[in-house]
């Protein structure tokens, strides 16, 4: 039973996503009692009504005290919440199986706010313009860009139970010098200037190309001219192409998480500028030295070649 929640200083939502056995949880306890031709509230506002105390309180706190509680369980520890505040938007967690621990909600808040800055850019630095974006007066629009980060967390958390790189954080890659080499070069040679050559480019060049192998990186290239990419940043692309485009252990573990319902994910949101430039670095393949955490040290996780390969040389 999960719940993560974006909100103003005033319980205004500004996204949220649940499971279904939380929603379940919420319908039973909104459910009319005597009057069964009423309607049930909106999630939205079933959410609002549960946790406004909370967050008007947290924040009465903080003004009142400059302090305020950042993580609590409930009577009997039934329910974990974990909360953090990013500028003047309150990220809550709630966990209510005891299938995870402060750290594990910290973690989810954490690189939600990450997909946030990769989505939207420069806005996310300022609060009124975040709050926009996340609830724009459309009501068409803000489903779409919601479900476009619920399909998102549905996504992490189930790679996060799949697959290792996302356990550790850390991008895992492939071991063949001789194929990565060959990838690297069509990379560069093929499908960069395929990119680069299409009027739908509008002026943008593309200056980065990574294959994968399902969640594992196998060759990357980066143009010279490029500002090179933090670790965060390739496994944040690792996780949208994942969610664009699932790999066959995604779809068929879909089956046997029933409480994990998936949103359908938002390919027509277009990606904004993702990130600000940054130093300039020569051309980079996967087999460079760099890895990618979203918070962790950044290290490459690099698994023992396969049984029988016979492959050489160094991966520099």
């Amino acid at each position: 039973m999960k719940c993560i929640l974006v909100a103003t200083e005033g319980a205004e939502v500004l996204f949220y996503w649940t499971d279904e056995e939380f929603e379940e949880s919420l319908r039973m306890k909104f459910s009319p009692s005597e009057n069964e031709e009423e309607e049930l509230p909106a999630l939205e506002d079933q959410l609002s009504t549960l946790l406004a105390p909370l967050i008007i309180s947290s924040m009465t706190m903080l003004e009142k005290l400059s302090d305020t509680y950042t993580c609590f369980t409930t009577e009997n520890g039934k329910c974990l919440y974990v909360l953090h505040l990013f500028g003047e938007c309150l990220f809550i967690a709630i966990c209510g199986d005891h299938t995870e621990g402060e750290g594990d909600l910290r973690q989810q808040l954490r690189v939600l706010k990450y997909l946030f800055e990769v989505h939207f850019g420069l806005v996310t630095v300022d609060s009124q313009l975040i709050r926009k974006e996340l609830r724009p007066p459309d009501l068409e629009q803000r489903v779409q860009v919601w479900e476009h980060f619920q399909s998102l967390l549905w996504t992490y958390n189930h790679l996060r139970e799949q697959e290792q790189c996302f356990a550790v954080e850390a991008v895992e890659r492939l071991i063949h010098p001789q194929l990565c080499e060959l990838c690297i070069e069509a990379l560069e040679r093929h499908v960069i200037q395929a990119v680069n050559s299409s009027r739908t480019q509008a002026g943008e060049e593309a200056v980065h190309a990574f294959l994968l192998v399902h969640s594992k990186l196998l060759a990357f290239y980066s143009s010279h001219s490029a500002s090179s990419l933090r670790p965060a940043d390739l496994l944040a692309l690792i996780l949208l192409v994942q969610d664009l485009y699932p790999s066959e252990s995604t779809t068929e573990d879909d089956s046997t998480q029933p409480s994990l319902r998936r949103p359908w994910n938002s390919q027509n949101i277009p990606l904004q500028q993702t990130w600000s430039p940054r130093s300039s670095g020569p051309a980079r393949s996967s087999a460079g030295t760099e890895a990618d955490s979203f918070s962790l040290p950044e290290e490459y996780f690099t698994p023992a070649p396969s049984p029988g390969e016979q492959s050489s040389g160094s991966d520099g």
